[in-house]
């Protein structure tokens, strides 16, 4: 899978269903963890970017809030507010 492609695609997908164009996914060993569009229009929550959505989802399916070993893709460069999370998140 090509991951920068994929992106892409969710992005557009999220444009198309009344979204913005940001998506975010993350990958363990070369598999997809999970991925994320921005849901900020959806849903009317400022805080709903697809980085925050994609670590959330993240750090239930592995039961912690580190991502060791983890890459993440990003469509956009990340906000101060993604971008502060992140490293936050590899600690």
């Amino acid at each position: 899978m090509d991951f920068v492609d994929r992106t892409i695609e969710i992005a557009r997908g999220n444009v198309k269903s009344g979204g913005r164009p940001f998506a975010c996914f993350i990958t363990k060993d070369g598999e997809v963890l999970v991925e994320a569009a921005n849901q900020v229009a959806q849903t009317n929550d400022p805080t709903a970017h697809a980085e925050i959505l994609a670590i959330q989802k993240g750090s239930q399916l592995l039961e912690s809030e580190h991502f060791h070993g983890c890459t993440f893709y990003i469509l956009a460069h990340p906000c101060p507010m993604c971008l502060a999370v992140q490293k936050r998140s590899y600690l």
